[in-house]
């Protein structure tokens, strides 16, 4: 038994599979789905019209062949009652002849007569002497086809009472047939009932030919209704995949793709209003993209134009700062202003190169194995002086292989910002930055209890000169760019970069880098909002 369960899963399985491919098919393909439901209403339409005519002609032939027979059986017993009645005083041997002889003419094959017999009626009183009861000399056993409802009938009823019955023809099978009898007076003899057996094979051979050719006809109909199905659908479905097709290319940034109009139909003005809309979209796509082209270039060349004075009011504001202990106090302060000022500005026209040169598509990853944890040490050894202005505990966890093949000063650059950032916003509490290697990526969650963040703000987190609420002004200033440069360093890896948090709660940001740039991975690490956590024994805030 055991060993039988691994094969019956595995045929489950298949069956399973195959399933599935179909269902896929099925939910994939609207000309499938078409074609299936009209071959499935071409098959009820004609098997319920096939079914209706085959009882029509079934019941016409039936009728009209017993209504044929009883008429003849009506005429041979009219016959026969008059040859009995002819004799005045007929003698019981005269009687018994013209028995005979009536039975034996009711086998005929040409007139579809296969026997007849001559049964005296039950129940009568004596009246005269009895002839036997003569039987045709065929296969065909009358005597056992008259049944008792059929005699009950005959006897009751003026007229003809007939009976549908199967003829015996050996081998062959069964043929159709119907019985009709009707009751006769023999003079001398008393009553009697005369049946004879009527063949419908002729008719059920018609039948059947007539069956053969109407199925026929409409397994033809049927697949003539195909044919002209899957034509249609085809015409149909013709401009309606061509519109998906260059949607496709559109999504990819074709925006010269076109659709062919033929005619003026529906199909038509499918295509016309297609064409429509993708001569708007590559208008305004151009549009904007030299918009772009142009604010980039500004951005570009005014960063490049402020380098130089910047630089030169920065030398002078240098010397400025560097004999502040020698000016009055106002002086003084004055000086320390513009020198920090004067820092943030450079730092702004370098992140507006940096963000011009993604823009213009020009930056290339220049990548080299390193140990990404010995980078955030680096990084927050250097935020050390701002963590201990702020009051806060910065903690390292490493876990794994945590090399990857990377550009470093790009990543230095990302961790820094998230270091940086959270120092800004703990609030005086601890900082946990988790370094974890995977399968194929490497992740760095830089995790604070502070003011924390909302979901909508974590949407606009990485936009470009967004700004919290007032509870998340900088102590260091900023540019307003650095999480903006720092999506960017992580997306020209490979990797993402994604923030999540709760107002009151903290916030957590997670790099996660592949190994390998550019390579699928798996998050080593889940995004998800910090949990208050407590510091070892010997740290303090």
């Amino acid at each position: 038994m055991s060993a039988k369960e691994p094969r019956k899963r595995s045929i489950f399985d298949r069956i399973e599979h195959r399933l599935t491919r179909y269902r896929r098919w099925w939910q994939s393909s609207l000309a499938v789905r078409t074609m299936t439901l009209i071959a499935c209403a071409s098959i009820v339409g004609i098997a319920l019209t096939g079914t209706v005519i085959t009882y029509q002609v079934k019941n016409a032939v039936f009728d009209r062949t017993v209504s044929v027979d009883i008429e003849r059986f009506a005429t041979d017993t009219q016959l026969a009652q008059e040859r009995f009645s002819v004799a005045v005083s007929p003698t019981t041997a005269q009687s018994q002849r013209v028995a005979l002889e009536l039975v034996a003419s009711l086998y005929d094959p040409a007139r579809e007569l296969m026997g007849g017999v001559l049964l005296r009626s039950p129940s009568q009183e004596f009246g005269g002497t009895p002839i036997l009861e003569p039987e045709t000399a065929t296969t065909t056993r009358v005597r056992s086809l008259v049944t008792p409802e059929l005699r009950e009938i005959v006897r009751s009823d003026a007229d003809l009472g007939w009976q549908s019955v199967s003829i015996a023809n050996g081998k062959k099978g069964d043929i159709p047939g119907v019985i009709v009898g009707k009751q006769i007076s023999i003079p001398g003899s008393g009553d009697y009932e005369l049946y004879a057996v009527f063949s419908l094979k002729n008719q059920q051979d018609l039948l059947n030919a007539t069956m053969r050719a109407l199925s026929l006809g409409m397994v033809s109909l049927l697949a003539l209704l195909v044919i002209v199905a899957w034509l249609m659908v085809r015409f149909i479905l013709r401009p309606i995949r061509a519109a998906a097709t260059n949607a496709q290319r559109l999504t990819e940034g074709e925006f010269d793709s076109r659709m062919k109009v033929y005619g003026s139909d529906e199909l038509a003005q499918l295509g016309t209003s297609f064409n429509t809309m993708a001569s708007s979209l590559e208008e305004q796509f151009t549009k904007l993209e030299r918009m772009s082209a142009v604010q980039t270039n500004f951005v570009s060349a005014v960063s490049h134009e402020l380098r130089s004075p910047v630089t030169t009011i920065r030398m002078a504001g240098q010397l400025i700062y560097d004999k502040r202990e020698d000016l009055p106090p106002a002086l003084k302060r004055s000086a320390e202003l513009q020198h920090a000022q004067l820092r943030n500005l450079d730092a702004m026209l370098s992140d507006l190169l940096e963000i011009s040169r993604y823009d213009a598509g020009g930056m290339a990853l220049v990548a080299q194995r390193a140990d990404i944890s010995a980078i955030a040490h680096n990084v927050i050894e250097m935020a050390d002086p701002l963590a201990t202005d702020n009051g806060v505990v910065v903690r390292l966890d490493v876990v794994g292989d945590t090399y990857a093949e990377v550009e470093p000063r790009r990543i230095e650059r990302v961790i820094r910002n998230l270091v940086v950032n959270a120092l800004e916003h703990a609030e005086g509490r601890p900082v946990r930055v988790s370094v974890v290697g995977g399968r194929d990526a490497v992740a760095v969650r830089v995790s604070d209890n502070g003011v924390g963040l909302s979901s909508e703000q974590a949407e606009h987190v990485f936009d470009r000169f967004w700004r919290a609420d007032s509870s998340r002004v900088r102590k260091s200033g900023g540019t307003g760019l650095g999480l903006t440069i720092a999506k960017e360093d992580a997306l020209i890896h490979g990797g993402t970069l994604e923030a999540i948090g709760e107002l009151g709660v903290g916030s957590s940001f997670l790099l996660t880098i592949p190994r390998v740039p550019n390579e699928g991975f798996t998050r080593p690490l889940p995004l998800e909002v910090p949990e208050p956590f407590l510091l070892p024994e010997g740290e303090s805030e």
